[in-house]
């Protein structure tokens, strides 16, 4: 990626102009890993980690709540079970990616879209605190399928983290919050606002392409705080989970 010379004049005539270029190449210029091992060529070994490491705490987060039996807590669950899935498949796209190329991604892309919907369900669905109109069912898959389809026409991802984006900050941020406001006994969604508010920067880095290190670049830190965000939903949900067994 070419931003330009810059040169000893560009510095007295517009220092801010060669921070602000110096930090643009450093943050976006990163190599990919690649590595062989057992005769395949591979890369991104920290995509598979830390997808992984989600995974598997969206299959105990999924094995946890089946304690608490209420509807809400079924689309949470089913949630958590294709979002596992889904970074499962994430994690693998990106290690075989010299192999399968864009076509690797499509799981992820399609269960992460999936998973997006239960998690907007979810929300429309707690108990004597969600009221929603019939219509808003529909609108979370319409808006969810669309996505997907975009995504997997174009081959962008940035169709399922708009999905994504539109889903937590509009389900589990802004309605979250109306329905604290409008009931007493919707405290428990402070913690579900409060993984939101963790992982909006995630937005910023994907666009931005803000790549701290080779080891570490903007997906490794968007896996990060998402990783952060859906154990506070977990949190969230053990509240409203443990709230409705005494009810």
């Amino acid at each position: 990626m070419v931003f330009g010379r810059l040169n000893s004049s560009d510095f007295h005539q517009n220092p801010q102009r060669l921070v602000f270029s110096s930090l643009k190449l450093y943050f976006c210029v990163v190599e990919v890993i690649q590595f062989d091992f057992l005769g395949l060529h591979l890369q991104e070994p920290m995509a598979l980690l830390f997808n992984w490491i989600i995974a598997g705490f969206c299959f105990f987060a999924f094995s946890k709540l089946g304690t608490y039996k209420n509807e809400a807590n079924f689309y949470w669950r089913v949630f958590y079970l294709t979002f596992g899935i889904s970074t499962v498949f994430g994690g693998l796209g990106h290690l075989f990616f010299h192999y399968t190329g864009f076509f690797g991604k499509y799981p992820s892309w399609i269960f992460g879209c999936v998973a997006n919907g239960f998690a907007g369900m979810g929300m429309l669905k707690f108990r004597e605190i969600s009221t929603p109109k019939n219509y808003a069912y529909y609108l979370i898959w319409i808006k969810s399928i669309g996505f997907c389809v975009a995504s997997v026409l174009t081959q962008k991802f940035i169709f399922v983290a708009v999905d994504a984006i539109l889903t937590y900050i509009g389900y589990t941020g802004i309605y979250a919050y109306l329905l604290m406001k409008r009931n007493e006994h919707a405290k428990f969604l402070r913690k579900m606002i409060v993984g939101v508010v963790i992982l909006l920067p995630s937005a910023f880095i994907f666009i931005f392409k803000l790549n701290v290190h080779q080891w570490l670049n903007k997906d490794d830190l968007s896996h990060i705080l998402m990783f952060i965000a859906i154990y506070c939903f977990y949190l969230g949900l053990k509240e409203w989970g443990s709230n409705e067994a005494r009810v």
